[in-house]
């Protein structure tokens, strides 16, 4: 992934000390290892933009950061994203696959896992973006994507998105803290 698709366009600062470079990419699209599932996913809406709305996507799959205290320095984070883009933001639509998963998982809202609003987050929109919680750790985030980011991948109407760290989640429903 290009460093400018995996923070610009999503409002974010490059942060070198948290991903991983590729030493002799044949091209800008694969400067870096992507930290995020997120502008993967809205390339792919990008991609699409011809297609009837709404339009609902998701991913599971590995993303990497660094990890100085790794054998290799650098560690896998298997994460699932989820994305609506339509007319409305459909906040609640995001909304309601967390609740779903988490119920899988066999957490409970307000004794497992809370949201904390997170205005600390800027690819989502002021006072719309929130912390997901899980035993009182971090582990995603969810909200409606800023229109600069929005605008910056070329789409015309609201994303609502949502990005956890599946491991976190499968090690609760396990059992594993």
């Amino acid at each position: 992934m290009s460093l400018k698709d995996n923070y610009e366009r999503m409002r974010e600062p490059i942060d070198l000390n948290q991903c991983v470079q590729i030493s002799n990419p044949k091209t800008l699209e694969f400067e870096v290892v992507r930290t995020s599932l997120l502008p993967g996913l809205l390339k792919c809406l990008q991609g699409n933009k011809k297609e009837p709305i709404p339009q609902k996507i998701f991913e599971l799959s590995d993303t990497v950061v660094l990890s100085p205290g790794s054998e290799t320095g650098a560690t896998n984070v298997r994460r699932i994203a989820a994305m609506v883009l339509d007319q409305s933001s459909n906040f609640e639509v995001i909304h309601g696959l967390l609740d779903l998963l988490m119920t899988k998982v066999g957490a409970k809202m307000s004794v497992d896992y809370k949201l904390i609003e997170d205005n600390e987050d800027v690819r989502f929109f002021t006072r719309r973006g929130v912390s997901i919680l899980l035993k009182g750790k971090k582990i995603g985030s969810m909200g409606v994507l800023h229109p600069e980011v929005i605008g910056n991948f070329e789409l015309k109407y609201p994303v609502s998105a949502l990005e956890i760290d599946f491991d976190a989640m499968f090690n609760h429903f396990k059992g594993i803290q």
